[in-house]
């Protein structure tokens, strides 16, 4: 389970299935951004990452911590409560950037068009199936993990719902940990 999952579980059983689904959808057009790189030109992207690697993990890292702390820190009775739908959209946004800044998810990609014969001879409508397919099976992904942890929402009380934004939160921090270690690690060898 990654970071996405957790933010997509808390905003489930905080703000409901809905807020849930759209926090995930972030990351379906972060993996449907991939699935163009993959779908025009593996090598090539590849390589870019592989040599600008820092650039990707380290804000992906950052954005991690920075998400932790908003978690620590927020109460779920607001959120719950709360009519805006500014909170899923920058949690939509958040998932998405989170998504492209892990150039594992895009040698995932590339790996898997590799290995399924898709990374020589696409044409546009191959290229664009693929990618609609990709975002497709993400979004439905998204949509089930909703609904399920959905089924929580308005049935814990919110202490309950606090302890889990605190779980979630040291989730979070040690995935952003974890990435800055990474860069860290790389930079040092």
């Amino acid at each position: 389970m990654g970071p996405v999952n957790v933010l997509c579980i808390q905003k489930a059983i905080t703000r409901g299935r809905v807020a849930g689904f759209i926090t995930g959808l972030g990351a379906a057009f972060g993996d449907a951004v991939f699935a163009v790189v993959a779908a025009l030109g593996l090598t090539a992207v590849a390589a870019f990452i592989d040599e600008n690697e820092f650039w990707f993990r380290l804000p992906g890292g950052i954005l991690l911590l920075v998400l932790s702390v908003v978690l620590w820190r927020s109460h779920p009775h607001f959120e719950r409560n709360d009519d805006s739908n500014t909170g899923v959209i920058r949690s939509m946004v958040a998932t998405f950037f989170l998504t492209v800044s892990n150039p594992i998810t895009l040698a995932g990609f590339a790996t898997l068009f590799v290995a399924w014969g898709l990374s020589t001879g696409f044409d546009v409508v191959a290229a664009t199936n693929v990618v609609l397919g990709v975002f497709a099976g993400s979004a439905f992904w998204w949509a089930a993990l909703a609904l399920l942890v959905g089924l929580l929402h308005g049935h814990i009380e919110d202490k309950h719902l606090l302890i889990f934004n605190r779980i979630a939160a040291v989730g979070v921090v040690a995935f952003g940990i974890y990435a800055i270690d990474s860069v860290t690690l790389e930079l040092l060898s």
